[in-house]
């Protein structure tokens, strides 16, 4: 569930334009990779993921994009409710995020704190880590 809130959160953040576009466009992606992850599709999350893509658990963007496929397939319905704590620009090209995102389930329930760092590549903004925020 970690990783998949992670990936979730993390593929939501493509845009372009000035600080103040990309936060609005930030925003409305978040609510489209939701979405897309709530519908369980692996391939339209994983769009939004560098190629250089590494996390705090050690995974890579091909072993994220393998745990994310058996998540989904183990899962038959994912519900997931996210909140962006905090938003900066610290760069151009750069943008940090803590978000929490919880997932509930009839059977369990799991929210985390994830602290995410995004690369806008080609005007397109890309995930390129997550860590969990204790």
């Amino acid at each position: 569930m970690k990783f998949l809130t992670a990936l979730i959160l993390a593929a939501t953040l493509v845009a372009c334009g000035s600080r103040s576009s990309d936060e609005s466009q930030v925003r409305e992606v978040i609510d489209s990779v939701e979405a897309a992850a709530e519908k369980r599709d692996a391939s339209d999350v994983m769009a939004f993921v560098a190629t250089d893509y590494t996390d705090s658990e050690g995974f890579d963007r091909t072993q994220l994009q393998n745990f994310l496929r058996a998540y989904l397939l183990a899962h038959p319905k994912v519900e997931l409710l996210t909140s962006i704590d905090k938003l900066e620009f610290p760069a151009d090209g750069l943008a940090q995020a803590e978000v929490t995102v919880t997932g509930i389930a009839v059977s369990d329930f799991d929210r985390v704190r994830l602290k995410v760092e995004f690369r806008r590549n080609a005007g397109e903004w890309l995930v390129s880590r997550v860590d969990r925020l204790r």
